[in-house]
């Protein structure tokens, strides 16, 4: 009923969200309803002998949340089967309880969402799961290549098309494009003659200075507090990698397989879980089965 995987998810990679959409279509096959992430808490990772997280596992976790396929996450410190399991038996009763979002009218019809988007954070989650609370359509815009070259005088880490693939992972983004410009009037007329309706453009409070001058669009600017951003931004996250010397590798090369995102050792699948659908009684004895992570050769995926 439940299938899961556990990793560390601190630099989201396209291979890796590659790997992660064929263990939940396998998930699927096997007829689990259900599928989980199990987030390496930073102690974990550090017992494990894996560089520190750049991220805490809060913001790891609220990342993979939100990726299509994942139901839900849970942070894990140790990988022990029955911790994990008991884990993954009280994160279920929680998600299982929670109400489903019901469907609301939008203040706009299509909202165009720029940015970098380079080592993908939760400042940038935030902002746009903010552009999803008022717009029907969200439309991220990656920046190109060159262009964050130009405005910020060094390349980005990630390319701009495995940025744009990993942005179109998220449950919430209806599509992405690479952009060549900031004039945000070009921006937003190209995304008007792809759907028809002039977007509102959203960012963040930070980039008001940027655009105070721009006139006859529809700009949203969220929230954003000075003192995350320091903590988790890509030009932080950037020192930090510089400090400890590690090199991001390059997506298409062939001696890059994972970036220790996902782990290669532990059994995927839970096979039965007892849903909180059931009667009140069984409802009580909420557990998921341990009897059936035998043979964990066969349920391997990797």
């Amino acid at each position: 009923m439940l299938g899961y995987l556990s990793g560390e998810f601190d630099i989201l990679r396209a291979k890796d969200l590659r790997k992660l959409d064929e263990m939940i279509q396998k998930n699927r096959e096997r007829g689990n309803e259900y599928f989980a992430v199990a987030i390496y808490s930073r102690e974990l990772c550090e017992e494990l002998g894996m560089d520190t997280p750049l991220k805490s596992a809060k913001d790891r976790a609220q990342i993979m949340e939100q990726i299509s396929g994942v139901d839900f996450t849970f942070i894990i410190d140790d990988l022990e089967e029955k911790s994990i399991i008991e884990k993954a038996t009280e994160t279920f009763k929680d998600f299982k309880r929670t109400p489903k979002e019901q469907k609301t009218t939008k203040k706009y019809k299509t909202v165009y969402v720029p940015g970098t988007y380079d080592l993908f954070h939760a400042g940038h989650l935030e902002n746009l799961m903010e552009a999803n609370k008022i717009g029907e359509k969200v439309i991220a815009g990656v920046k190109a290549d060159e262009l964050v070259k130009k405005q910020k005088g060094d390349y980005p880490k990630i390319s701009a098309e495995e940025r744009m693939e990993i942005l179109r992972h998220f449950k919430f983004i209806d599509n992405v494009y690479q952009f060549y410009t900031r004039d945000l009037h070009v921006a937003a007329g190209w995304v008007e003659s792809k759907y028809g309706s002039k977007p509102a453009v959203v960012c963040g409070a930070d980039l008001e200075k940027d655009y105070k001058s721009v006139e006859g669009l529809d700009i949203v600017y969220t929230d954003r507090d000075a003192k995350k951003m320091k903590e988790r931004s890509t030009s932080t996250y950037k020192k930090k990698l510089k400090l400890r010397q590690i090199e991001i590798p390059d997506e298409e090369k062939k001696e890059h397989h994972f970036t220790g995102n996902i782990n290669m050792a532990l059994p995927m699948f839970i096979d039965e879980i007892i849903s909180v659908e059931r009667t009140s009684e069984e409802k009580k004895e909420l557990d998921i089965s341990s009897k059936e992570l035998k043979n964990k050769e066969e349920h391997m995926l990797i």
